[in-house]
């Protein structure tokens, strides 16, 4: 870097090039990761940490990497890159090729949120900063202590061999796509049981020993495992005082090496982010259909492709999808099929309208008019109607997965390898759910701050970036975008400095919804849609008998019954009869009433007695 004639470094860039030996610059300087052959010569691991929360997180990520290296019996440098930064965990390489590298920065990066990956696989640019150089904002690259000393970087021992083993490890903790085949990544301690119930994959993890492998990660699947069965955050903070496998919440990652307990204050708040982060995965969760099993490979790989290709169009394309509050609406609903296909392992993918409702955040009606503009426009493609209680089934464009420009002969082309493939899938999936999860909310309703605010508030990190930054990640004009950000600072949804906007480190979606007054109105969206299907399945039933069949029964009733009654058409668990005026003709309003009051088994009650 140069310094301005005031002696400030105020670019961030390295125009000179300086001689390899003598006395290294006074102002920060990089090394080149790669020869001019393109060979890496050095793996750096970038674990960003530029707010506290980012830090906790770098530093659980750290734990990971190390403990991964130390098993594989690998050299490596651990570095405090900056007194404010994270980290940079050095590896000495003999000349790996690109494409191993490749499939070690999408291993780690499905493992370690805080990492930088594009390091560990850009032959071109790639620089990094080694130990002991200064920083741009004071203070230098300082080696950690119990790290190996900084001369094994001089010579270089570790082979493309020794890399494959490092990804096969982290690879082993790669994020399940359905929590429900989550293993644990430690001992289990039979002898725990929760206090409340749990799915038995959630059991698993609540009693993983100290958290496991990856304590950041089995803590927060306790907590998904509650929010899905409907734990508060009084039965989370008691199961956080003893359940093994909630130990990041009670300790954290040392650096340096081992864990160190948190202050109360400091665990408490980590746990009531990490719920509400819970709370909204478990929406996703609870409308999530079944994982296909993957017999060919081919159809994942265009699945990811597609995906893939949808996340650059919202970039790329930014007058289609952010032009009008419809077309806001509709990257929404896009960005759902999207995480349905990938989430399923599937092109074709049901997906009724009031499912997709709940899990945006959008109203039912706007959802029905964007599939029918997404069609009309050829984004998305109807596999089969909507019949009765089976949804319709849709299909993404293949519009979506247009190959880029090739340079040089076809047989050179290669496809992803299976692993690797899997690995860049649960990184997208964690794309798309985060954007769906910051958006779902009362604040962004209509009656709120509104899609523009919500597409801002998706685009956002807890790390600092530019205005245009931000506005090239949420496809709007920089205008809008700005104005957006001004918007949400206004309500503390955002925080402005001199770096760049960030999202606040505490959730405050909920405090503006209250004083906008439009907290409740996703919720009883909700209800509303509970109560229709209700009303619905009701109706069919209803003509069902009258085309002289059986009905349906209802969700076997949980009341404990010592003597059952039975008649025509059934027994507790049948429909009761539905109200008609007297010409024959239903009466649905009447139904409705029913339905919304919960009346229906007290209905059938009295229909048997009589």
């Amino acid at each position: 870097m140069i310094a301005e004639a005031d002696g400030t470094i105020r670019s961030n860039s390295y125009p000179s090039k300086y001689p390899v030996l003598g006395t290294p610059p006074a102002t920060p300087w990089t090394i080149d990761l790669t020869s001019l052959d393109g060979r890496f010569w050095f793996a750096a691991f970038d674990l960003d940490a530029k707010t506290l929360e980012d830090f906790d997180q770098a530093a659980e990520d750290l734990g990971v990497l190390v403990r991964i290296l130390r098993d594989a019996s690998l050299p490596h440098v651990v570095c405090r890159s900056s007194p404010t930064g994270g980290f940079h965990v050095w590896v000495p390489l003999a000349g790996v090729d690109k494409a191993t590298m490749v499939q070690l920065a999408a291993a780690a990066k499905a493992v370690l949120p805080s990492l930088d990956h594009g390091l560990l696989c850009n032959d071109r640019t790639g620089a990094v900063r080694p130990p002991l150089t200064p920083h741009a904002r004071g203070g230098a690259s300082e080696v950690m202590a119990g790290a190996d000393n900084v001369d094994v970087l001089r010579t270089p021992t570790v082979t493309a061999g020794d890399l494959l083993r490092v990804t096969a490890a982290l690879r082993e903790l790669r994020p399940a796509v359905d929590p429900a085949h989550s293993s644990p990544t430690g001992p289990v301690d039979t002898r725990h049981r929760a206090h409340r119930s749990l799915p038995a994959w959630g059991e698993a993890h609540m009693a993983t020993v100290a958290g496991g492998r990856d304590p950041s990660r089995t803590g927060y699947l306790c907590l998904l495992a509650a929010a899905v069965s409907g734990w508060t955050l009084t039965d989370v903070e008691h199961a956080a005082k003893t359940a093994p496998g909630m130990e990041h919440y009670r300790t954290r990652n040392r650096p340096a090496g081992g864990r160190e307990p948190r202050t109360a204050a400091e665990a408490a708040a980590r746990l009531e982010r990490q719920w509400t982060k819970a709370q909204d995965r478990a929406v996703l969760y609870r409308y999530a259909p079944e994982e296909r099993a993957q017999r060919d490979l081919t159809e994942l790989t265009g699945i990811v492709d597609v995906v893939e290709g949808v996340l650059q169009a919202f970039t790329a394309s930014p007058g289609r999808w952010t032009r009008t509050e419809a077309d806001l609406h509709d990257s929404t609903v896009l960005t759902y099929l999207a995480w349905l296909s990938l989430r399923t392992g599937s092109r074709d993918v049901a997906a009724a309208l009031r499912s997709v409702a709940i899990a945006t955040g959008v109203p039912s009606s706007t959802v029905d008019r964007s599939f029918r503009r997404l069609h009309e426009a050829g984004w998305i493609i109807r596999c089969r109607q909507a019949d009765g209680p089976h949804a319709a089934v849709w299909r993404l464009s293949d519009r979506f997965s247009t190959p880029g420009d090739h340079v040089g002969p076809l047989h050179k082309v290669t496809a992803r390898p299976p692993a690797e493939l899997f690995d860049v899938r649960v990184t997208l999936l964690e794309v798309l759910e985060d954007r769906l999860d910051a958006g779902r909310h009362d604040v962004f309703t209509r009656a709120g701050l509104g899609p523009t605010a919500r597409r801002t508030y998706e685009s956002l990190t807890t790390a600092e970036n530019a205005p245009e930054a931000v506005a090239d990640r949420a496809g709007l004009p920089r205008g809008r975008a700005r104005a957006a950000l001004v918007r949400l600072h206004r309500h503390a949804l955002a925080i402005a400095s001199p770096a760049g906007w960030r999202r606040r480190l505490h959730d405050f979606r909920t405090h503006v919804a209250k004083q906008l007054g439009v907290t409740g109105i996703l919720r009883r969206r909700e209800q509303q849609y509970v109560d229709e299907r209700d009303l619905w399945a009701w109706w069919q039933n209803h003509l069902i008998r009258k085309a002289g069949r059986r009905g349906r029964d209802r969700t076997p009733t949980t009341q404990v019954v010592m003597f059952r009654t039975v008649d025509d058409h059934g027994g507790p668990e049948a429909y009761p009869v539905y109200p008609c005026s007297s010409d024959g003709r239903g009466d649905h309003q009447a139904a409705m009433r029913f339905v919304r009051l919960g009346l229906l088994q007290d209905l059938r009650d009295r229909e048997l007695a009589a």
